[in-house]
């Protein structure tokens, strides 16, 4: 699910940006603003190289390979929501890497003038489910110290 909706969100923000010249104002605070990165989460290790769309992609791929067998191990709904989440957005910018080269952003927060970089649904979903295993774990540690020993 996350995977369609973040290509076909991806698809309807490239051609509605592409007609509004690569801007269109929502809020204060909030706009869509066409975008591609050439590197990971936020721009980082961004590269022109010809080969680092396909080394990211690959990556992408490997760890939603490895997720895949995790997720036909899960135990729980929460773990099996957490891994969903990060495939579907790690294979909706690999995607993006090997068709465009750079992976499509339009979501644009800003404040004063200060952006945050733009992003997309994808994103959105590989932060939920980092979340999400991250409040699972603190959520256990703390279960586990109230067990009598």
């Amino acid at each position: 699910f996350v995977f369609a909706l973040d290509l076909a969100s991806k698809a309807l923000m490239f051609s509605a940006l592409t007609k509004a010249g690569g801007l269109i104002n929502l809020l204060p605070f909030f706009d869509f603003r066409l975008g591609f990165n050439h590197g990971v989460s936020f721009g980082l290790l961004s590269s022109q190289s010809d080969w680092a769309p396909w080394l990211l992609a690959a990556v992408a791929l490997g760890i939603s390979a490895y997720l895949s067998m995790r997720l036909w191990r899960a135990t729980t709904k929460t773990e099996a929501i957490w891994i969903g989440l990060i495939i579907g957005g790690a294979l909706g910018n690999a995607v993006d890497r090997l068709v465009d080269g750079a992976v499509t952003d339009f979501l644009d927060i800003h404040i004063n003038g200060y952006h945050w970089p733009t992003f997309n649904l994808a994103d959105v979903a590989i932060v939920i489910g980092v979340a999400i295993i991250i409040f699972d774990g603190f959520r256990n540690t703390i279960a586990d110290r109230s067990d009598p020993p």
